[in-house]
């Protein structure tokens, strides 16, 4: 029987399938999850190079593109990047060896787990961007059932400050929707599928979160994340994403490529060592 650090009760496990997200309170080490505000700094800093793949799905011309330019609407920036396990031990350490991967383990019902990327995602006081509501499986050059993402905060996260949202129970919808520029609902060129649709606020759950708490949403769950209208507080996250067992590499046509997906089948298991098993 495989040992759990921190065991799950089955009606967390429950909400996942039942509204294609979970908000877990405390399951991690607020002293683990501050420990990478310094990691997260060198990530974004203007000499940073991890930043280019997130910044190429962004949108033409967008503050990601380069850390030292302003919003357009605010005084605040909306700065994102990719894979920084890859050269970053910390990053790795943090996807690869905490909690985390135990604890998706658990909630995806999957015996083993792959992880299939990182990123951060930090929006600075006073940024007018919001996150566009998408579907990460659009991105994704996998399919299944077991894949989701993780969403860690560094900071107390509210919709005044830019907290994730989530559209409940729209996991459910099998539509194929085109992956969008992530701070605009313009489909990105090439891609297949339908466009996001507008989504009700009646619809839309926005749990507050602080540090040691962490949300897992289901890949086809449709979500986003409001500006950040604070004047004084940055709203800092981990996004971690992770495939269970059932995932297999699938390519979408014009979704963004990594290196290593010019050496993979359609069909094939997540063995590359870009997509290492962090569970058990």
């Amino acid at each position: 029987m495989t040992s759990f650090d921190v065991y799950l009760d089955e009606s967390s496990i429950k909400d996942f399938w039942r509204d294609g997200f979970v908000v877990l309170r405390d399951v991690v080490d607020p002293n683990l999850v501050l420990s990478m505000e310094e990691p997260i700094k060198k990530a974004i800093s203007s000499d940073s190079t991890d930043l280019s793949e997130l910044a190429s799905i962004v949108a033409p011309n967008s503050v990601l593109s380069d850390p030292n330019v302003s919003s357009k609407e605010g005084s605040g920036r909306f700065v994102a990047g990719t894979d920084h396990w890859v050269d970053n031990k910390d990053f790795a350490n943090f996807a690869c060896t905490s909690v985390i991967p135990q604890i998706v383990a658990q909630i995806l019902q999957s015996d083993s787990v792959w992880l299939y990327e990182d990123s951060v995602l930090v929006k600075e006081p006073n940024t007018a961007e919001e996150t566009a509501f998408h579907q990460d499986l659009s991105y994704f050059h996998v399919s299944g059932e077991q894949i989701c993402t993780v969403w860690v905060p560094l900071d107390f996260s509210s919709p005044e400050t830019g907290a994730i949202r989530f559209v409940k129970g729209s996991h459910k919808d099998l539509t194929p929707y085109r992956p969008n520029w992530f701070v605009s609902d313009e489909p990105l060129p090439n891609t297949v599928g339908e466009r996001v649709p507008q989504i009700p606020s009646k619809a839309v759950a926005a749990p507050t979160l602080s540090p040691g708490d962490l949300t897992i949403h289901h890949a086809r769950t449709l979500h986003g994340a409001s500006a950040n209208r604070s004047a004084d507080q940055s709203r800092r996250a981990i996004s971690i994403r992770y495939c269970g067992d059932d995932a297999r590499y699938n390519i979408r046509e014009g979704a963004p490529l990594k290196p290593h997906h010019e050496t993979v089948t359609n069909g094939d298991i997540l063995t590359h060592e870009r997509c290492p098993k962090v569970w058990p």
